[in-house]
């Protein structure tokens, strides 16, 4: 540890992202974890996070609130949850999908006095591959567009925030409002319309998370696919977001931010 490290707290730091992201600030150079909370009436309160996340005990215990230490929150809660931490005043990286329109509202006017990085994905690859989908749509314009994702079946949203991320790259990519083309799986008599995308979830198993976008044409088929191999991939995307955020000024941020590929 070093008086330049950011000192974080993770929020759910006893499920299964909340274990991940905490191995990772012990892991990671520039990072010191100080803290980690869980829901009221957890069993895990009073645990020791180290211990929690496989690393080994570290003396520093899980707890209902965030150390007053903390430079930073991270969580990959739920929607509700999320909105209820803003209330800690802290910079903060968020990685929960599912955000209604109104609850991402309340995450827009708390950005107006503390940092915040939110993306539905932290991977590196992830959000590289957003810009490559983007050029991809406009040069291959006609061809028909389908997304499909596959995440373990305790995942609660459908579709990913990853789908929605990639889907809408796609369709800026060719001037599009994806609202206005995107149809959500097929039942019935459907047939595809000009300029739809189509979206598809599976759930099941333990997949960590696999995202697959097609453009077909009469002639041939062109496919980017992305697969996360472990959660530490999002968890240390997290630690990249926390060094930017503890330095920034007020803002809601993307993680193309982050990565200085592209302004927010």
């Amino acid at each position: 540890m070093t008086e330049t490290d950011t000192r974080v707290a993770i929020i759910g730091a006893a499920g299964r992202m909340g274990r991940e992201l905490c191995r990772a600030a012990l892991e990671t150079d520039g990072i010191e974890l100080v803290g980690g909370t869980d829901a009221s009436g957890s069993p895990a309160l009073g645990a020791d996070l180290g211990e929690l996340c496989g690393a080994g005990r570290i003396g520093v215990a899980a707890t209902e609130d965030p150390p007053g230490e903390a430079e930073v929150l991270i969580e990959f809660t739920t929607p509700g949850a999320t909105v209820e931490h803003l209330s800690y005043g802290k910079p903060h990286v968020i990685g929960t999908t599912g955000l209604s329109g109104e609850q991402h509202a309340k995450l827009e006017e708390a950005a107006k006095s503390v940092p915040i990085v939110l993306a539905p994905n932290m991977s590196v690859g992830v959000n590289l591959l957003r810009e490559v989908v983007r050029d991809l749509s406009a040069k291959l314009a006609g061809y028909d567009i389908e997304v499909v994702e596959a995440h373990h079946r305790h995942k609660k949203d459908a579709p990913s925030g990853t789908a929605l991320l990639l889907a809408r790259a796609a369709a800026e990519g060719r001037g599009q409002d994806l609202d206005e083309v995107a149809v959500y799986g097929r039942e019935g008599v459907a047939s595809r319309r000009e300029g739809e995308i189509g979206i598809h979830a599976l759930r099941g198993g333990a997949v960590v998370g696999e995202h697959r976008l097609v453009f077909y044409s009469e002639g041939e088929e062109v496919e980017v696919v992305h697969r996360a191999l472990s959660r530490r991939t999002f968890a240390d995307g997290a630690m990249r977001a926390a060094k930017f955020v503890a330095g920034a000024g007020p803002g809601l941020y993307s993680m193309q931010y982050v990565l200085n590929a592209n302004p927010r």
